[in-house]
């Protein structure tokens, strides 16, 4: 297993943990300006929406929805009372109907239509226009019809004249218009109908120097409007109380509107309740009508026949036969009363135009059961005219409703039937025992019986006509004290400060945007790397031990040669190889001589990265070797500006000559120390697979373990070509070399692969082209300016690493071009470009 001794404990702990906050910190750190500029952006987006943003204020209102019949609701209540008191029950059904009877479209748009709520007014602003509430200095409306069809708004602007008058620019179904009025009153036409347009009576509503703004709307549309900006609720589960909340920008507008609701549903109301009693008013005057004729015939025919027959006084013997009659005949006119009034109710009743309609009630009937039954009938059918204006007649509530009072109708005329058919047995018994009395005058004059039954006519209908005027005027007490439905207990109040924007909530949602945004931008372009930028993405990608960060150089030292590490120099190149010697001593014993230096695929510096390793080591005065065995593609000669003719590694392999001195006169001095000796590659065989697995090469080896003191090698990569895992056999470590900016995230799943599969020997990991002016490595902060090796410029241009050696393509981005500017010499030998 690699050895994570370079690794401290905090980024141990790290990567075990999903949710970093180093990175978060290291992220906002070097994004600050990021974050400074989004918040600066939103908290300013949010001030122009407060400056601009019209308040809205909420205004509420309590009103008690009364009990309409309290016979029904003593029944229920008798019957309910234990579930109310267990909470099964809470409010009847009647409240639900006048809270959705309140809370619906025909009564919204009475009272949008009665305060002319459908036309908005404006004074052109800025950036939003100034709503006008009473204030506009001209009123504008039109017809009922015009507004019923109404199928887009209306649209007028209108600005005063210097010369005087006014004029109007407008817009109705798509087509503009304009005009030039002199005096107002005016009408307008347009496609859509007649604008009338009449100046405001109240004197202080003038114009100021910016154009008026009208907009007209159908009245539905405005009372969909009102409606979803309403809200009516109870306020508890046990009371008929609503409390009814409306939001607006014009406070007084919504005082208003909801003033004007509960008057229309109180108005609504007593027309529904009040209904029985216009009927009872009509039948009445109408009986009234016909008994006033009947009775003043009937007098009329008395005073005749008393003139005709000279009557002056009775007789004064059937004066005992008259108590007697008197008594039956009381009883007569009582039931032939109650006969006359059970009748008319029931033609009233067979009438079929009457039919679902109410019955005239409390006429006087004796008979209790009856007058119960018109009362439940009457209340089902104000019940369901109620329902009809706010359900059609096909929903369930309606039916329900109407199979009700089917259900009652039949019984109240079989009722009426039995009632009259009683009277009348009552009736024929009164007259047997008055026909008794009677005949107990038949002594007396003709004249006396006539008269008596003349006057039992007349006294029917007195009586009859008494109860009638009576009736009536119960009737019009009963229409005159009529209490709305609604009794208002707290009235409309808006409140003071608005409910919304809510400043302190918008300037919260924009701190918070202005930190999410930068925050979501860096997450989504950390999703979308695919590239490695710093040692966090290796420690999360691969176990491997980094080793060290090779920085970027600043100043090339000898030519176009890539060798950064030189003698008696001490800048950030020599420290960080020095480093990465320093920690190589702690993955190599002192018997293991062969280090293994390759990178996944083309370009990623292991040559850069070996040789210059070399060198430091060299410094120490340890005997060392740089052997080149990518010799698919040789560089090492051309990094050294060496002079090699047919001498080489392959010239070596390819031989017969094992001698020492053969061996020997392949390997030449780097030119840079004594203590650096350089063996290229040499001469690119046809058969390079051949001469790896070649037992020369092990016999060379073995050799430079007994003639050095470190040997490295440079081999090809061990994504393209499988050289170098031949060569791990010849090897005592490997170093992978990556590069910033460059290597693929997916080419770890290869360095894993072998290194779980262990093809090579101890493997570690080198991050190459760390670039510190890219402010993005968070764990290099501060080394930007170190002692006094001051400032590294950029590393430029790496490239396309493109074919290698003519074996296959590593396609990657083509001309993949730097972001971090460019460097004189970098190209070609920092970062073996062309390796």
């Amino acid at each position: 297993m690699p050895n994570k001794t370079f690794q401290t404990n905090d980024a141990v702990e790290e990567q075990g943990s999903d949710f970093n906050y180093r990175e978060i910190l290291d992220a906002v750190i070097l994004h600050w300006h990021w974050f400074a500029i989004s918040i600066v952006g939103c908290l300013f987006i949010a001030f122009l929406y407060l400056r601009y943003k019209a308040p809205v204020y909420s205004t509420g209102a309590e009103v008690l929805i009364k009990e309409e019949d309290p016979y029904k609701s003593r029944m229920q209540g008798s019957a309910l009372a234990d579930f109310s008191q267990l909470g099964i029950l809470t409010n009847s059904n009647g409240f639900d109907n006048e809270v959705e009877i309140l809370s619906s479209k025909t009564l919204a748009r009475r009272a949008v239509t009665n305060l002319k709520l459908y036309v908005r007014y404006a004074f052109d602003g800025t950036v939003r226009d100034e709503e006008l509430y009473r204030t506009s200095p001209i009123l504008a409306d039109m017809s009922s019809v015009d507004l019923d069809t109404l199928s887009m708004p209306v649209f007028l602007e209108i600005k005063p004249l210097q010369e005087g008058g006014y004029h109007i620019e407008g817009e109705a179904l798509e087509e503009r218009f304009e005009a030039d009025v002199k005096t107002l009153p005016v009408r307008v036409k347009t496609l859509s109908g007649w604008v009338s347009l009449r100046p405001n009576p109240d004197p202080t509503c003038v114009f100021d120097d910016r154009a008026l703004r009208i907009y007209i709307y159908r009245p539905t549309i405005m009372a969909e409007a009102f409606l979803e900006a309403t809200s009516i609720e109870p306020i508890s589960k046990m009371t008929t109380i609503a409390r009814i909340t409306k939001n607006d920008t014009q406070r007084q507008r919504a005082e208003d509107y909801m003033n004007e609701l509960i008057r229309v549903y109180n108005e609504d109301a007593n027309e529904v309740k009040n209904e029985v009693a216009l009927k009872t008013e009509a039948f009445v005057n109408k009986r009234i009508k016909i008994i006033d004729a009947e009775l003043g015939t009937t007098e009329s025919d008395l005073e005749m026949y008393k003139k005709r027959n000279q009557l002056v006084d009775l007789m004064s013997d059937a004066e005992a036969a008259y108590k007697g009659i008197e008594n039956y005949q009381t009883q007569q006119i009582e039931l032939q009363t109650q006969m006359l009034l059970v009748k008319s109710l029931k033609e009233y009743v067979e009438n079929p135009t009457n039919y679902m309609e109410v019955i005239p009630a409390n006429l006087g009937l004796t008979d209790q059961g009856l007058n119960n039954i018109i009362a439940e009938y009457n209340a089902k059918v104000v019940d369901r005219k109620r329902l009809l204006k706010t359900a059609p007649e096909s929903s369930p509530v309606v039916v329900s409703a109407t199979n009700a009072i089917a259900s009652l109708y039949p019984g109240i005329r079989h009722s009426l039937s039995t009632v009259y058919d009683n009277l009348r047995v009552q009736k024929r018994n009164v007259d047997e025992q008055y026909d008794l009395f009677v005949g107990r005058l038949s002594n007396a004059p003709t004249q006396e019986r006539v008269l008596s039954d003349i006057g039992r006519q007349q006294s029917v209908k007195a009586a009859l006509y008494q109860i009638l005027l009576q009736k009536r005027e119960e009737n019009a007490i009963s229409l005159a004290s009529t209490v709305d439905k609604a009794q208002v207990i707290d009235a409309p109040e808006s409140t003071i400060r608005p409910i919304s924007p809510k400043k302190k909530l918008v300037a919260l949602i924009a701190l918070v945007m202005g930190v999410a945004i930068p925050a979501g931008l860096i997450y989504v372009l950390n999703l979308l790397r695919y590239r490695i930028e710093g040692r966090n993405d290796i420690e999360k990608l691969t176990d491997l031990a980094v080793l060290s960060d090779i920085f970027v150089a600043g100043e090339l030292k000898d030519g176009k040669r890539a060798i950064v590490v030189r003698e008696n120099t001490n800048d950030i190149m020599e420290e960080t190889f020095r480093s990465l010697r320093t920690n190589l001593g702690f993955v190599m014993k002192k018997s293991e001589k062969v280090l293994l230096c390759t990178s996944v695929i083309s370009g990623e510096g292991k040559t850069f990265v070996s040789t210059n390793l070399a060198m430091s080591m060299a410094l120490m005065g340890r005997k060392v070797l740089v052997v080149g065995l990518d010799i698919r593609k040789p560089r090492l000669a051309k990094l050294f500006g060496l002079v090699t003719g047919h001498h080489g590694l392959t010239t070596y392999l390819a031989g017969e000559d094992s001698s020492d001195e053969f061996l020997r006169e392949q390997v030449f001095n780097s030119g840079m120390h004594a203590n650096l000796d350089v063996l290229p590659a040499g001469l690119i065989p046809p058969n390079p697979g051949e001469l790896i697995t070649s037992e020369r090469l092990d016999d060379a080896f073995a050799r430079f373990r007994e003639w050095y003191d470190i040997v490295i090698v440079d081999t090809p990569p061990v994504g393209l070509v499988s050289d170098t895992l031949l060569l791990g056999r010849l090897a005592d470590a490997t170093l992978i070399v990556c590069r910033c900016d460059y290597s693929l995230k997916r080419n770890f799943n290869i360095v894993n692969t072998i290194h779980q599969e262990g093809k090579l020997p101890k493997m570690n990991l080198v991050l190459n082209g760390v670039d510190l002016q890219q402010r993005k490595y968070g764990y290099y902060y501060g080394y930007g300016n170190y002692g006094r090796y001051g400032r590294y410029g950029s590393y430029g241009s790496y490239g396309g690493y493109g074919n290698y050696g003519g074996y296959g393509k590593e396609t990657h981005t083509g001309k993949s071009k730097s972001r971090h500017g460019s460097s004189r010499y970098l190209r070609e030998d920092h970062f073996d470009d062309k390796d």
